[in-house]
């Protein structure tokens, strides 16, 4: 082998180790009005370089797709601002490629994924009407419903099976489970904590009828970290590598923070600009198929 193949071959294995490093901790995705409207933003899992994807549009509930190429979201026209319903969209991850996928005018609350990447599902907010089944006897919970990644056949699903739709979150490895709790009844001391568990324990609604929650506090924010007197129960987002998570405070305007699985590197990575609704992005593929056809030119040259 001589000197330019020794040259080539150093510099495609230090692109593609590049490119998989700049991918190992991924974006946040999350809402801010910073600019007057509550658009989709990223940034950095450190907080820095955040870019507008929606550039003036009042949005919600930002959900990556599996592979962390894709971004789905519920858009309210102003009209709708600050209140429920809004459509589904579907943008590439850099807000490329704007699709409307539903125009129903139904109240929507949540989205998220199939696990295949194939669909897309989305919860309705309670109504009067479903109240008084609820009340009744005849229903057990919310409306919701999965469509494919073109909008075509929403079809109803059991609320049950919709992935996500449940107050703790599951880490990416499929071992822990986290809550935050702002503010907890009777705690004036520590406004928000960090409860983390196995998997494998009871479901957290079982522990939340006996007023007790389980885990381990690991953190606790200043006292003016939060503006309200009441018990607030959030879900975490959680980096790719389950190590570590991101959620939002209630203070105004809100801020995001992450913190270490054991409650270290708290770090608050919007700046006082405001921010809610954290996404973390998934692990994004090693090498894209553009990667693995340069690595393939590389080795043909080799062989020369």
């Amino acid at each position: 082998m001589n000197y330019r193949s020794i040259l080539i071959a150093c510099l495609a294995t230090l692109g593609l180790a590049v490119a998989v490093w700049g991918q190992v901790d991924g974006k946040i995705a999350f809402i801010s009005d910073r600019e007057g409207y509550e658009d989709v933003w990223i940034m950095n899992a450190d907080g820095s370089d955040p870019v507008n994807l929606t550039q003036g549009r009042h949005c919600t509930t930002p959900a990556w797709s599996p592979d962390g190429t894709k971004i789905a979201y519920i858009y309210l026209d102003d009209y709708l601002r600050g209140r429920y319903g809004g459509e589904v969209w579907l943008m590439d991850a850099d807000g490329g490629n704007p699709q409307q996928l539903t125009d129903d005018s139904v109240d929507k609350i949540s989205l998220s994924w199939s696990a295949d990447g194939r669909g897309i599902y989305y919860v309705v907010r309670w109504t009067a009407e479903m109240t008084k089944e609820a009340d009744a006897g005849q229903r057990d919970g919310p409306d919701a419903f999965v469509m494919a990644l073109d909008g075509s056949g929403p079809s109803p699903v059991d609320w049950r099976a919709v992935p996500h739709f449940r107050q703790s979150s599951l880490s990416p490895d499929g071992t822990k489970e986290a809550i935050v709790v702002l503010r907890e009844k009777g705690d004036a001391e520590n406004l928000a904590r960090l409860y983390v568990r196995d998997a494998n324990e009871d479901e957290y609604f079982i522990a939340r009828s006996t007023g007790k929650y389980p885990g381990i506090p690991l953190l606790g924010l200043p006292r003016n970290a939060t503006v309200s007197d009441a018990t607030w129960v959030t879900k975490p987002t959680w980096a790719p590598d389950s190590m570590r998570m991101a959620f939002t405070s209630l203070t105004h305007p809100g801020l995001i923070w992450a913190v270490d699985l054991d409650g270290g590197n708290l770090v608050e990575l919007t700046n006082g600009l405001g921010g809610r609704g954290p996404a973390w992005q998934p692990a994004v593929p090693a090498a894209t198929s553009v990667e693995s056809q340069s690595w393939g030119q590389v080795k043909s040259l080799l062989s020369r």
